[in-house]
């Protein structure tokens, strides 16, 4: 899958075919396989197009993005085996970060704060920060070590291989989470599609998973090490031709296309990240260092391209298009 606008027309269309047996209550597909034998468990089916994980005491919240018109998404939580919609959140959902009892949400356009968490629901919903006029979109969210939001800026289509003057545009920022002074920053540019991303503990920039685009030769996709000030060259620089990259940062880890990496999180020093397209033989979760190196398949025969990954204490969550939602201890 290339060109990946997420959530893109093709994937739209497949993730709601697959999603009406689940949704309907029929039986729904096998769960992948752990490399280390470990029994996977479904804990919840039906969230159509599942992007991101947050976690606080034993809630387990889920972003979803919807099909490609953006109705059908959401803040879900999944609580014994069923997972239910937030009235009150935004409809196409590409990322959410728990933080102070806040639960925080990009959709779109717009950063969302829901809070006053009463244990079953949010009773408050307010924006706190909206991309200014020519804006793309928010991707993934994550807080640093320094206390402020992270994000990447979604891919404008119509300036895709060409120079993008748009705000913030091919770049991940920061941000305060304070909506009377957001203090938004770009913190590392040229990257075409920075999709989702995340902190290693003693390390305070973030790792981000980046699409790359459809050109001859084809491209690379990409995960970086986003440091403040770095540019990593696109639309000049792919990484499919050296000689146009030079000056520019690199990438700690390069996938063949159609690899498209997505979902990406930690346990310790290993990266766990969500190849949407797979490395030749389907969809699959891999692991690897946080120099890009020790890739290893963790996970496999997904019935369908896989998208979310979390971790949490030693448990690795995933989520496909089939809408399904994964869980397996890493050890």
């Amino acid at each position: 899958m290339r060109n990946l606008k997420l959530p893109g027309a093709a994937v739209a269309a497949l993730a709601t075919s697959l999603l009406v047996p689940a949704a309907a209550g029929a039986q729904g597909p096998p769960p992948p396989t752990a490399a280390n034998g470990g029994t996977v468990k479904t804990l919840a089916q039906g969230i159509n197009t599942p992007t991101e994980f947050a976690f606080y005491k034993r809630n387990l919240f889920v972003g979803a993005y919807g099909p490609e018109e953006g109705t059908g998404g959401g803040v879900l939580r999944i609580r014994h085996g069923k997972a239910k919609r937030f009235k009150n959140s935004p409809k196409a959902v590409s990322g959410i970060a728990w933080h102070k009892r806040k639960l925080y949400v990009a959709s779109k356009r717009r950063i969302v704060v829901m809070s006053r968490w009463n244990g079953h629901r949010f009773l408050r919903t307010r924006t706190l920060y909206r991309g200014p006029a020519g804006f793309s979109s928010f991707t993934g969210l994550k807080f640093g070590p320094d206390g402020r939001l992270y994000s990447g800026v979604g891919l404008n289509d119509q300036t895709d291989q060409k120079v993008d003057n748009g705000p913030f545009a091919r770049s991940v920022v920061s941000l305060r989470p304070n909506r009377n002074n957001p203090d938004i920053k770009v913190v590392a540019k040229g990257l075409r599609q920075p999709w989702q991303l995340t902190f290693v503990k003693g390390n305070p920039n973030p790792f981000v998973s980046v699409l790359a685009d459809e050109r001859n030769p084809t491209p690379p996709d990409w995960v970086v090490n986003a440091k403040p000030g770095q540019d990593y060259g696109y639309p000049t620089c792919t990484q499919a031709v050296k000689q146009d990259c030079h000056g520019f940062a690199k990438p700690v880890a390069l996938f063949d296309d159609h690899a498209s990496p997505m979902g990406i999180n930690p346990i310790g020093q290993t990266l766990y990240v969500a190849l949407f397209g797979g490395l030749g033989q389907g969809p699959v979760v891999i692991s690897m260092n946080t120099h890009g190196a020790q890739v290893k398949t963790f996970l496999s025969g997904y019935v369908a391209p896989v998208l979310a990954v979390g971790t949490r204490k030693g448990f690795v969550y995933t989520g496909d298009l089939t809408g399904a939602i994964y869980r397996v201890k890493a050890g």
